[in-house]
């Protein structure tokens, strides 16, 4: 299989946590691009030009960070990320969805913030990093319990690693001591640590 990623894409590092915690690397090659140059190599591939994108050994074209994950979760069983029983499921994709919702926010905060400035809107920028602050009081309120990993805690870790990348002003560990205590403890993973935004793609 083949993995088109970009270093510091929170998106491909939920792809990027999965294949280490599943020791799919030798399964998986990661390919990294720029999906902003439009490079050939993924264009071929997707007319999307983003990622990640996943094209399995029987050359199917899978797109969507949490779809990758749930299918890489399905090629490697163990350890299972994502329950089997409906209620444990289902909380799963709950906590996945809304963390999606808020990388989405602080990733369309700095992509507007890139614009010219006579082009920029404050007021959205503003919005989205409201709704991240109000979900980060929805997660704090219920924080991760130690030990766990499922396919929602990845989705934590890249939102907040991310946002220490991109939004280190949101000073989210001093409203929120439950979560960076929880987000130390993961930081400390083998695959948490490979997946750095600083870290080379390997």
């Amino acid at each position: 299989m083949k993995l088109f990623v970009n270093q510091t894409s929170p998106y491909a590092r939920k792809t990027r946590i999965v294949v280490k915690e599943k020791s799919l690397d030798g399964s998986v090659l990661l390919v990294d691009v720029d999906p902003w140059a439009d490079p050939v190599a993924l264009l071929a591939v997707t007319p999307l030009s983003k990622v990640p994108v996943l094209v399995t050994d029987d050359d199917r074209v899978v797109s969507e960070s949490d779809t990758i994950c749930r299918l890489l979760d399905e090629i490697a069983p163990a350890p299972p990320m994502l329950p089997q029983d409906l209620a444990g499921r289902t909380e799963v994709l709950a906590r996945m969805s809304l963390l999606q919702g808020m990388i989405d926010a602080a990733f369309d905060a700095v992509i507007e913030k890139r614009r010219p400035p006579a082009q920029q809107w404050p007021d959205w920028v503003t919005r989205q990093r409201r709704a991240v602050e109000y979900g980060l009081f929805a997660l704090a309120a219920t924080p991760p319990p130690a030990g766990r990993f499922d396919l929602g805690d990845v989705g934590l870790v890249a939102l907040l690693g991310y946002l220490d990348f991109r939004h280190a002003d949101l000073d989210w560990r001093g409203k929120h001591p439950p979560l960076a205590a929880w987000f130390a403890a993961a930081a400390e993973r083998p695959s948490v640590i490979a997946t750095r935004p600083d870290a080379p793609v390997l």
